[in-house]
């Protein structure tokens, strides 16, 4: 049995769409996730992209898997699989060997190199069909990233295109290069989003902790819960530093293990202190 076609690069998935993929993007988009095996984003679809474009695209599901849209679908590790764009081709390629490209990324998910990554990928696919001469896109000229995506990969401005106001990029075959272009500062991997998350939330954590330890230690006017609570800060504050410069390390477990305890010992001694206020007051003798 022929495996079905699938592109996988280092941050997505590539799946070619079909007619029942389409039927029920149309009818029912949870219907699109149990097929794509992704979440389909409220915001879906993406700008340019609704049914009138998939009742075009289903007219024409005689061609070749893979010569018309696919799905592109953010495949990290620690992330739920979400669809996040399509991009694909118009079609086989003409007489001349010339096939037509275009996406669109849902606007959560733009900026991060998503659609350079997709892009590349299907053309590096698309050129083992030694019958594909050439690609081409068309786009407007107040489009500036769209632009800049295809220099990246190697496409050189050509003219007016076919649609009006639009402007034609073209990419010969032996001007493509394998290797993906380098993301520039602007255009954050997801990766680098998360760290850097990650690394605020941790030292926020840190911070409010430390400050509740110091706090505490105020408040209460007793030498060894004084002593207690500022362990207790210090603790947190180290794990949270741990936390911040080393993600996946024994290290972080033995710091958190060090909270655990620090705070266990902490709420001993606070329980200590209020069990004496709670007994009840000794009943005064009484006479017989």
């Amino acid at each position: 049995m022929k495996e079905p076609l699938v592109l996988q690069t280092p941050r997505l998935e590539l799946i070619p769409a079909n007619s029942d993929m389409l039927n029920c993007e149309i009818q029912d988009t949870k219907q699109l996730g149990q097929l794509l095996g992704a979440e389909i984003p409220t915001s879906w679809p993406p700008e340019g992209y609704g049914c009138e474009t998939l009742k075009r695209l289903l007219t024409k599901y005689d061609v070749k898997t893979g010569y018309l849209n696919w799905y592109i679908i953010l495949n990290q590790s620690g992330i739920h699989r979400q669809l996040i764009g399509q991009a694909g081709f118009k079609g086989e390629p003409t007489a001349e060997g010339r096939m037509e490209i275009d996406y669109s990324i849902l606007e959560h998910y733009q900026h991060h190199g998503y659609a350079m990554e997709a892009v590349h990928s299907l053309i590096g696919w698309i050129f083992g069909d030694q019958s594909v001469r050439e690609i081409i896109a068309q786009t407007y000229p107040e489009s500036i990233a769209a632009q800049k995506l295809l220099v990246k990969i190697g496409f050189s401005a050509s003219g007016k295109g076919a649609e009006p106001g639009t402007i034609l990029f073209t990419l010969p075959r032996e001007d493509y290069k394998t290797e993906l272009p380098p993301i520039s500062e602007g255009d954050k991997t997801m990766k680098e989003d998360l760290k850097a998350n990650s690394r605020k939330a941790a030292e926020s954590f840190g911070e409010m902790l430390a400050a509740f330890g110091s706090a505490v230690s105020e408040i209460f006017n007793d030498p060894s819960l004084k002593e207690k609570a500022k362990e207790f800060g210090r603790s947190v504050s180290n794990s949270a530093g741990a936390v911040t410069d080393r993600f996946k390390d024994e290290e972080v477990k033995v710091k958190f293990k060090e909270v655990g305890d620090a705070a266990q010992s902490f709420g001993k001694n606070v329980s200590n202190i209020f069990k004496d206020d709670k007994k009840e007051p000794k009943k005064p003798d009484t006479e017989t």
